[in-house]
């Protein structure tokens, strides 16, 4: 079952589909080649606690975080395969960027790595001690996804779809793990 669920994990991270939502999901462009780099793993994670945030999704970015991310329409809550989720869709899909955070317990996080670590432009490094990696399939430029590591099983995924209009400027992993900072500030606490 953990295999299975990894798999989801590598091949659902980026399309925004395991959503239950509706309208203007992120989409997945096809896979190009790209670039490795890695630095050295934790192997228990850092003891974070996402607990508060399997019911509540949509909390896990704080209201001034949320207007770091651009214009928006309202949040909306979901529910995937991964977990309970949480969308950030721009306004306007040509001038707005679109982030999904999905909460995600239980699942084994040293499987999900093994299955997107051959993936294009995947990272494996730490932001403020704790480990987070990063993967796209699109070339760097489309959208991008960085799961933070808040304990073993348990985890938080930030993905990124870049709107046309901002993509010179908010390239999608630097921007995918500027989220993820902000949401490893809150698991501390």
């Amino acid at each position: 079952m953990t295999a299975l669920l990894a798999t989801v994990f590598a091949f659902g991270a980026l399309a925004g589909c395991t959503s239950s939502q509706t309208g203007g999901n992120p989409t997945t462009p096809p896979a190009t080649g790209g670039q490795t780099t890695t630095s050295e793993p934790t192997s228990g994670g850092p003891g974070l606690s996402i607990a508060k945030y399997v019911s509540a999704p949509c909390s896990v970015l704080k209201p001034d975080q949320v207007a770091t991310l651009g214009t928006l329409r309202a949040t909306t809550p979901g529910t995937g395969v991964l977990g309970p989720n949480c969308t950030y869709q721009g306004k306007d899909v040509i001038k707005n960027s679109t982030y999904v955070v999905t909460v995600t317990e239980g699942q084994d996080f040293e499987d999900a790595v093994n299955n997107v670590k051959d993936t294009p432009n995947f990272t494996d490094k730490k932001i403020d001690g704790v480990r987070v990696v990063s993967y796209d399939r699109g070339g760097g430029e489309l959208a991008c996804a960085t799961v933070v590591q808040a304990s073993k099983t348990d985890s938080v995924m930030v993905q990124v779809s870049t709107a046309a209009d901002e993509r010179t400027a908010k390239k999608p992993c630097p921007e995918s793990e500027r989220v993820a900072q902000l949401i490893i500030t809150n698991l501390k606490g």
